[in-house]
C-alpha cells in the first residue's frame, strides 16, 4: 500500500512538472519575449516584433509539429539529443530568413540584436549539443526573464524564483539533471551579457 502511494505521488509530480514544462516550454517564452518587445523599447514597431516572432519560433514550432506527426522526433521539447541536430539547422536558417526580411522592412536595431542574440543562443546551444545534451528549456527560460527584468535589481527574487521552478520542473519530469540544468542557466546568462554587447556595438 505505501509503496503504491508513493508511485502515485511520484506520477502526480511529474504530471505536474510536465505540465509546468510546457507552459515554459522555450516557444512560448521566445515568442512572448519577442512580440512585448515593442513595450521594452519603443523603437520597435509591432509589425517588426510580429515577424520576428514569426521566422524565430512560429514558423520553427509549426515544422517541428509536424515532424512529430510524421514520427521524425519523439516529443515537441525533442528530448532525444541526436534528434535536435537537425531541428536546430532548418531553425537557424528561418531566424537568417526572419533577419532579411526585417533587413527589407528598414527594422529598427532593437529587434536586429534581439533574433541575432536568439541565433546566438541557438547556435551556442546546437554546439553543445554535439558532445552533451543541455537544457534548452532552462538556456531560453534564463535568458528571456533577465530579457524582461533588464537592469531591475528588485527582481532578482522574481528571477531565482522563476529559475528554481523551472529547474524543478525540468528534473521532477526526468528530462534533465542539475548539471544540465545548471548548463543551460549559464547558457541562458552568457546570452542575455552577449545582448548587452551587441547593443553597445550596434544600438
Amino acid at each position: 500500500m505505501q509503496q503504491r502511494t508513493a508511485a502515485s505521488s511520484t506520477s502526480t509530480v511529474r504530471k505536474i512538472a510536465l505540465l509546468v514544462s510546457h507552459l515554459l516550454s522555450p516557444i512560448i517564452l521566445a515568442t512572448i519575449l519577442l512580440l512585448v518587445t515593442p513595450w521594452r523599447d519603443s523603437s520597435v514597431r509591432w509589425s517588426e516584433s510580429v515577424v520576428a516572432a514569426l521566422f524565430t519560433t512560429i514558423i520553427p514550432w509549426l515544422i517541428l509539429a509536424g515532424a512529430k506527426l510524421r514520427g521524425k522526433v519523439t516529443d515537441m521539447h525533442v528530448t532525444v539529443r541526436h534528434q535536435r541536430h537537425r531541428i536546430y539547422a532548418y531553425t537557424a536558417g528561418l531566424i537568417l530568413c526572419g533577419l532579411l526580411v526585417l533587413q527589407l522592412m528598414d527594422a529598427g536595431a532593437g529587434i536586429f540584436i534581439e533574433v541575432l542574440s536568439i541565433l546566438l543562443g541557438l547556435a551556442v546551444v546546437a554546439v553543445i549539443n554535439f558532445r552533451w545534451k543541455v537544457s534548452v528549456h532552462l538556456a531560453v527560460g534564463t535568458y528571456v526573464i533577465l530579457q524582461i527584468a533588464g537592469a531591475q535589481s528588485a527582481l532578482m527574487p522574481l528571477i531565482l524564483c522563476f529559475i528554481a521552478v523551472l529547474s524543478w520542473a525540468r528534473i521532477r519530469s526526468f528530462q534533465h539533471t542539475a548539471t544540465q540544468v545548471c548548463g543551460g542557466v549559464a547558457v541562458g546568462v552568457v546570452i542575455h551579457y552577449a545582448h548587452q554587447g551587441l547593443a553597445t556595438v550596434l544600438g
